[in-house]
């Protein structure tokens, strides 16, 4: 930096001491430092200090506190990240801690710079505090700051928690919304590694968490049984909830749910929540929590608005996998009146239930969307099952005759998700072989004026490209459909011939 503009920054700086020159200078000195090199500007800020400018922030009013902290931000940004929080450690506490928001989130941001750029960079035991006064700012009242807060504090140096989770639980003395960052904070580095989940099992918020599912607060209650969901999929969750009897505390307030004036409300949060659990442990489920599935087939049974589509989801969710299809297949009829409900929804529902159906049934039907699909081979029992409730959703006209007339539907959404099912049911022989019998099918899917949306166009691709090894057609068609897959997805054989005359 020229010692003109070093002159002139000194001058700037110290004129900061007189009230009625602190707009002009605060806007002289970002003038003069925005555009320099950092390499010039960092060891300046360094020389001259900060302590003049953070002055201006307890004596000016709003507008100007607002511009001092845009100085500030200036100044920091010449300095690598993690750099000023260094330099300036007891500053960055007392701007963590700052009364006006703007300041707060100043020294939240350079905190989250840091840390997004290096976990290591803001070394253990010597700023500690700071993490410990970030993880306190989730109960902040403005909610930017808050949720920075929340992502910071969810990934800070594993060494950092023991006291960073004792230090954070004030939140739980505080509003719902501050106690639900919390809880979110835990979800989230419970996810990490067991040994944090034990920590933070240790101090005790998923005691908290199950305990304030008994709250009068219906959006904080759904709020806490997503989250809980996050830890119930891993194996070291769902061991824990089991252990310590809160599985079986919230599969007993699902069953009172039916006294629940909020009952209809809160029904929902429940499936989903169980909807998580039973799809990575469906035996385990279905054997001790038989709850689940009387609320599940009791919603697909209602036409309630806020329920159905929950249920058709969850229903779909839990089939995905070939042990959720084994599972379901075991309950017999209870199971199969559903897939009629499905049909019937399929054929006679609004276009939004008709969509939710129509990719549930995918879900069933599908063995390619279980992830051990890649290396166990299908059981033929499944292939048995899935055929049998292909055909349940429509005796006649045929199932496949009416998933033919869905996915000739103009629209896309609906087309869409009839190409989704008709893919699952070509991943088995029967499947093939049904859209062989049915007339104008494959004829209908080689056409390729019939679709000008992407994804359709897509879908019908990674059909025909499952056909096209197909023995269910004769060795014409194959021929037909080998071409289709040469040709890709958005070619066609005009706009071939065009291409090569331009030659």
């Amino acid at each position: 930096m020229s010692n003109r503009d070093l002159d002139e920054l000194r001058n700037c700086f110290n004129r900061l001491k007189i009230k009625e020159n602190v707009p002009t200078a605060l806007n002289e000195i970002k003038s003069i430092l925005a555009y320099k090199p950092a390499a010039e500007a960092a060891p300046t800020i360094r020389n001259i200090g900060i302590s003049k400018i953070l002055y201006c922030i307890n004596t000016s009013t709003k507008s100007e506190a607002e511009l001092a902290c845009d100085v500030l931000k200036i100044c920091f940004d010449k300095f690598e990240p993690g750099e000023a929080i260094r330099c300036y450690i007891s500053h960055f506490m007392y701007l963590l801690r700052h009364e006006r928001d703007c300041v707060r989130r100043l020294a939240v941001d350079e905190v989250y710079k840091a840390i997004t750029s290096n976990v290591n960079v803001l070394p253990l035991p010597q700023y500690i505090d700071v993490y410990v006064a970030v993880a306190q700012m989730i109960c902040d009242v403005d909610i930017g700051i808050a949720n920075k807060a929340v992502l910071i504090t969810s990934n800070l140096p594993t060494e950092a928690y023991p006291k960073v989770l004792e230090e954070m639980k004030i939140a739980l003395d505080c509003n719902n919304s501050a106690k639900c960052n919390a809880y979110e904070v835990v979800m989230n580095i419970s996810s990490k590694s067991y040994d944090l989940f034990q920590l933070c099992a240790q101090e005790r918020y998923i005691d908290f968490m199950v305990n304030e599912l008994n709250s009068d607060d219906i959006l904080y209650q759904l709020n806490i049984l997503e989250l809980l969901s996050q830890l119930a999929v891993k194996s070291h969750g769902i061991n824990y909830l089991v252990k310590q009897g809160m599985l079986q505390k919230i599969a007993d307030q699902v069953k009172e749910l039916h006294s629940n004036p909020f009952g209809s409300l809160l029904t929902p949060g429940y499936m989903k929540f169980f909807g998580y659990i039973a799809y990575n442990y469906p035996k385990e489920i279905f054997g001790k929590y038989p709850i689940l599935l009387e609320t599940l087939f009791e919603a697909l049974d209602s036409n309630d608005s806020n329920l159905l589509p929950v249920a058709i989801d969850t229903l779909g969710f839990i089939g995905t996998t070939n042990e959720g299809k084994m599972c379901l297949a075991t309950l017999g009829s209870k199971y199969t009146q559903n897939i009629e409900r499905l049909g019937s929804i399929i054929r006679n529902s609004p276009s939004e239930l008709r969509i939710r159906a129509l990719r549930c049934m995918g879900n069933l039907i599908s063995v390619d969307k279980d992830p051990n699909s890649k290396v166990e081979s299908v059981d033929q029992r499944i292939t048995l099952m899935t055929r049998e409730w292909f055909r349940i959703l429509s005796k006649q006209p045929s199932s496949m005759e009416v998933l033919y007339g869905i996915c000739k539907n103009p629209f896309p959404d609906i087309k869409l998700a009839g190409l989704i099912l008709l893919d699952a049911a070509c991943q088995h022989q029967w499947g093939e072989e049904s859209v062989a019998r049915v007339a104008g099918f494959i004829e209908y899917l080689l056409d390729r004026t019939t679709d000008f949306n992407k994804e359709c166009n897509e879908a019908k691709y990674d059909i025909i490209k499952r056909l096209a090894s197909s023995t269910a057609f004769d060795e014409a068609i194959i021929i037909r459909l080998q071409k289709y897959v040469e040709l890709g997805p958005f070619q066609s054989e005009t706009t071939l011939e065009v291409a090569m005359d331009g030659e």
